[in-house]
């Protein structure tokens, strides 16, 4: 048997290698990832062109009502309480009774006596003078004049009593509201009863003036400067909100070197009937106004390491893109801010849509009805 010739190595190796060729290239080809094209989301986004505006500076203060007059009501005579028609802190009108007193003893007895006395010097000065028409020698014209003088007298002396009485009626001088006792008073610190003895200038009451208020504000130096006598102040009670007008009436003329502010005070002539003496307010005084051809929203101004930036949309390359513009800002209102440099009059800020945006980030216009706007996909 003949032996078969082998293959060389060589060969051998150059076979193998030729199969693992032909079949890595197969994979590679079957392994190649599909070209896929790519979407670009465009945020949509309401903007508004930067422009000029005017901003109001104001300066918002919560104080306590104040009365603008108030009237301690004490007793003038003396005597023991009778009646009190009227119950503490209720309103009153002018001329209602606040207290009556009933006349002690040994003022009605003297009162007696005054009329007895007085009766009897008209009867002697009557007496006198007839006999003066009829036998004008028995009597003299001193004599006549003593009996004058002791009528005249004597009747002082009873109109002194009267008086005394009608004192015991204690009446509202003006319309108010009444504290019972003085909320100033530091004599009594209980309201009277009846039957209590009363001295005279017993402090039974204190009666408010309802019908003008007055604030009054500590201010810092720096905003004191800005106000003026005469100058509307918006009013606003805390507890329901009812709205008033009030008038700077007074400015410091020195400041309080320790707090560094100085007192104004505010007349409110016209308050709501909703509104009771010591109520919180909130007062909104204006400090200034600033004309500007650069102003812009709050809401659209936003801070990174407390520096303002918005968002500027304009055109690169055929799309509508937002670039990031720094700012310095100058004076404020509730609403708007001054715009000292960053942005140009006309450039478009974006104004809502203000998630997610970045420098280069494309956005879309939303219509200004549009309230649910769908995401674009370009």
């Amino acid at each position: 048997m003949i032996p078969r010739p082998l293959l060389p190595f060589a060969a051998l190796g150059a076979c193998v290698c030729a199969l693992m060729s032909h079949g890595c290239g197969a994979n590679a080809q079957t392994d190649a990832p599909a070209s896929k094209s790519k979407n670009t989301t465009a945020l949509p986004v309401r903007v508004q062109p930067v422009g000029p505006g005017t901003v109001v500076e104001t300066l918002a203060v919560q104080g306590r009502l104040e009365v603008w007059r108030r009237e301690i009501l004490a007793t003038r005579v003396s005597g023991v309480v009778q009646e009190l028609p009227v119950l503490p802190n209720q309103t009153v009108k002018a001329g209602d009774a606040i207290l009556r007193l009933q006349a002690p003893l040994v003022d009605v007895e003297a009162l007696a006596k005054a009329t007895t006395k007085f009766e009897r010097a008209k009867r002697d000065l009557e007496r006198r003078r007839k006999l003066a028409e009829s036998a004008p020698e028995t009597i003299s014209i001193a004599d006549l004049d003593l009996a004058r003088d002791l009528v005249t007298d004597s009747e002082l002396e009873v109109l002194i009593y009267q008086r005394r009485e009608e004192n015991r009626l204690l009446a509202a001088p003006f319309d108010g509201v009444l504290l019972m006792p003085p909320s100033t008073s530091a004599a009594n610190t209980q309201p009277a009863v009846v039957g209590q003895q009363l001295g005279e200038a017993y402090q039974v009451a204190e009666l408010l003036d309802l019908t003008r208020y007055r604030l009054a504000l500590d201010l810092p130096e720096t905003n004191l400067r800005r106000l003026s006598i005469g100058q509307a102040v918006e009013i606003a009670a805390l507890a329901d909100g009812a709205p008033a007008k009030g008038v700077i009436a007074v400015l410091p003329r020195a400041i309080d070197a320790t707090k560094g502010s100085g007192r104004v005070l505010v007349d409110i002539t016209q308050p709501p009937a909703t509104w009771r003496p010591g109520g919180f307010i909130t007062a909104r005084l204006v400090l200034g106004e600033t004309k500007s051809d650069l102003v812009l929203p709050r809401d659209c101004i936003l801070y990174r390491e407390n520096r303002p930036y918005v968002w500027v949309a304009e055109e690169h390359e055929s799309k509508l893109v937002v670039r990031r513009a720094w700012l310095d800002l100058g004076a404020g209102d509730a609403g708007t801010l001054v715009v000292l440099k960053g942005v140009a009059a006309g450039e478009k800020v974006v104004v809502e849509g203000l998630s997610g945006l970045s420098d280069g980030v494309p956005v879309s216009l939303r219509a200004p009805d549009d309230k649910a706007p769908a995401i674009e996909t370009k």
